[in-house]
């Protein structure tokens, strides 16, 4: 084993949860150091990688859209050609997406070969305060999420009251009663989250989570488009659809282009919410075309 291993830490938390955001102060924490990140999505285009901030030395993205999301193998390809670099790196980032099985990433740092290499040092899962309940009961991937972190990260605890937020929490701790459970808006998380020395992951405990669950249900499709939009109408559209089917429709991302607009927009949904924000660069998808990644479960496309 080598001297000085590479810290890797691992976010995880279902879709539109804020990892990015946690990511990003996390690079903030660490912008002393040399940084790799590594970004996976659920869906055919990147839109995480736009939002993440540039104190990084370098960035990976998986875009394989796999339901399962373990990424063993395409992951280790990865980490092999990390190892190979001429100046190795102090930290590696890892945003799963928000469907991934963080177990399966984890047990990849437990292999001799790999830990020799790399330490796990944190696995943390963000959560959204005000969706979080809802949606651990129809998804199972979340509560596997939990069960693994070291640290739940309860994101956007501002959107629901503190009677709430004391039940929320409650709540967490029975699914996972070691973990450091932190309530925080805009994943501004206390500095010292962020060296708190190895994992605590229990291979054991994982499997506990990962019995007797059926076939993934989450679907996504890609919608493309040749003309600019008319940013109020694709406001009130998204919107509207979101607030009907909002059990049905988990997440909503892409960029776009809109009329009037310089540069394109980077649009989210997470829950009934949706929000538009302008990308810092026109290179990332060409003029006038626009790409929507819908996920959710039952989806048609007509």
């Amino acid at each position: 084993m080598i001297a000085t291993r590479i810290k890797v830490y691992l976010l995880t938390g279902f879709l539109g949860a804020g990892k990015t955001t946690v990511l990003n102060r996390f690079l903030e924490a660490k912008k002393d150091e040399n940084n790799i990140v590594i970004e996976n999505e659920f869906g055919k285009i990147s839109i995480d990688s736009h939002l993440v901030a540039a104190s990084y030395d370098s960035l990976f993205e998986l875009n394989n859209g796999c339901i399962c999301c373990t990424l063993d193998d395409e992951l280790a390809e990865v980490l092999a050609s990390i190892i190979r670099l001429e100046t190795r790196p102090d930290n590696v980032f890892i945003e799963a997406s928000g469907v991934a099985d963080p177990g399966g990433i984890a047990a990849l740092f437990s292999q001799h070969e790999v830990a020799a290499f790399f330490d796990l040092q944190q696995i943390l899962c963000v959560v959204d305060a005000a969706c979080i309940e809802d949606w651990a009961e129809e998804i199972p991937e979340i509560n596997r999420q939990l069960a693994a972190a070291d640290v739940i990260v309860l994101n956007k605890k501002s959107s629901v009251s503190n009677t709430y937020l004391v039940k929320l929490i409650k709540q967490l701790g029975e699914i996972n009663s070691i973990a450091d459970i932190l309530p925080v808006d805009q994943g501004m998380l206390p500095i010292d989250t962020f060296d708190k020395g190895k994992s605590q992951w229990n291979p054991q405990k994982h499997q506990q989570w990962s019995e007797n669950v059926s076939e993934h249900p989450l679907k996504s499709f890609l919608l493309d488009f040749d003309t600019p939009f008319d940013k109020e109408m694709l406001i009130n559209l998204l919107t509207m659809t979101l607030f009907i089917s909002y059990h049905q429709i988990y997440r909503i991302k892409g960029l776009v282009w809109c009329r009037d607009e310089k540069l394109p927009v980077i649009i989210q949904s997470h829950g009934k919410q949706v929000n538009f924000s302008l990308l810092g660069s026109e290179k990332a998808i060409e003029p006038p075309n626009s790409q929507l990644v819908v996920i959710g479960k039952g989806l048609q496309r007509n």
